[in-house]
């Protein structure tokens, strides 16, 4: 079985949500808010938060 692969390009800056079984993203806006209330009344969907944009820094760890 393959890993789920999902492709975020073009929904930098928004907050995703993707389905557990394609790995399609099925909601996507700038509030958080607004994917979290979509998200509640599907089944399979995971909300994964922010995608960055290219030139943003990944903060890791404590700092």
């Amino acid at each position: 079985m393959k890993p789920i692969r999902t492709d975020f390009r073009g929904y930098e800056g928004k907050f995703v949500a993707t389905d557990t079984r394609t790995g399609k993203i099925v909601i996507a806006d700038e509030d958080p808010k607004v994917v979290m209330e979509k998200a509640r009344k599907l089944d399979h969907v995971v909300v994964g938060g922010r995608v960055p944009h290219a030139d943003e820094p990944l903060y890791v760890g404590l700092g």
